[in-house]
């Protein structure tokens, strides 16, 4: 492309009719998905559609970045311009081009939104250093979109950033549960994490030992709250006992204050069980032990969805309020009277 007609068209890209500016972006796009151009033209005619696409509007944005994401030789810089623009322009090139380089998808992982990335961290075939620099800020929905892509490399860093979200975050638990990539120790830590179900199957896809699973549910149910907590929250429910203030009420308000160590050793009591017990039942059994407990404490059933976000909330409970957990939940409360359902919860937690 001659030099002076490279100047023509920066000067007719500065023009104002947005109707004419925008004919000739689409012409200079037929341009570039008729053949490669040379090495001279190419980025002629990459900085004219930038120049034109920072003065047009979002349609017209959205169709020459449509248009180009396909092309193997469109050119570089109007493709990395429209990768950093508004989400609704930019998703089908971070999603298609492959003229997007490695520093791009790393910069526009640094830089760009929650939904830049999101988009970036479903794009086929990531290499290490996106997906890590991807997963830096613990965005629960970035990383479940990266877990949920099979043919993304994923480093044992970005693992661990996964479980420390995961906890607070069963979907993410159940994209990393569909991995087939896990290390063996990755996939042990992760199963105390998911429910009875999804143990089973990683149980059998990783060869995992059961024995030892349970037993780091276990460990890590009996360590998690502090020993000075614990032991004030003893002496509140001691305290509460004594002055016939300890009921289902007490236990549940001290649930949703948050004050977790309080409702274990409330709803201990009341079940007439060792809070270790208890613990170790949340821990195994998930909601079957929860609805146990709501019978044993002689809660109403109305009290038993709160209980289950509460504790999923905090990680304990692992999960949703629907399907399954529903019908296990209504199970428990049709099928055991206050008395029966104690002694089935002693049981549960007599595993460690």
């Amino acid at each position: 492309m001659p030099a002076n007609t490279a100047e023509t068209l920066n000067v007719l890209a500065k023009m104002k009719d947005p109707g004419k500016r925008r004919e000739l972006a689409m012409g200079v796009v037929d341009l570039c998905l008729a053949q490669p151009l040379s090495p001279t033209a190419d980025p002629v005619a990459g900085e004219l559609l930038v120049t034109l696409s920072a003065r047009s509007d979002t349609e017209t944005k959205a169709e020459i970045a449509a248009r180009l994401a396909p092309c193997d030789w469109a050119p570089h810089d109007i493709i990395r311009f429209l990768a950093f623009e508004p989400i609704e322009v930019s998703a089908v090139i971070i999603e298609k081009s492959s003229k997007l380089t490695q520093k791009d998808m790393i910069e526009l992982a640094e830089t760009g939104t929650t939904e830049h990335r999101k988009v970036l961290a479903m794009r086929a075939n990531l290499c290490l250093a996106v997906s890590d620099t991807l997963a830096r800020p613990g965005e629960a929905i970035v990383l479940r979109a990266l877990a949920n892509n099979s043919t993304a490399e994923i480093s044992e860093n970005t693992l661990d950033i996964c479980l420390t979200v995961a906890r607070d975050n069963p979907k993410l638990r159940e994209a990393l549960a569909r991995r087939h990539d896990l290390t063996t120790d990755f996939a042990t830590q992760l199963c105390i994490m998911l429910p009875e179900n999804w143990r089973e199957e990683l149980y059998r896809r990783f060869g995992l030992d059961k024995d030892k699973v349970e037993a780091l549910a276990v460990e890590t149910a009996l360590s998690a709250t502090p020993e000075d907590v614990d032991k004030e929250a003893a002496k509140r429910v001691n305290d509460a006992a004594k002055d016939g203030k300890l009921d289902g009420k007490y236990a549940l308000d001290a649930l949703v204050r948050g004050e977790e160590a309080v409702f274990d050793h409330a709803i201990a009591h009341l079940c007439g069980i060792k809070v270790s017990q208890w613990r170790i039942a949340l821990a195994m059994g998930g909601v079957r032990a929860a609805a146990m407990a709501c019978q044993a404490a002689n809660l109403e059933r109305t009290a038993y969805p709160v209980i289950h976000k509460a504790l999923q909330r905090s990680g304990r409970m692992h999960q949703a309020l629907e399907g399954d957990a529903m019908s296990a939940a209504a199970n428990v409360f049709r099928m055991y009277g206050p008395e029966k359902a104690a002694k089935v919860l002693r049981q549960m937690g007599s595993r460690g």
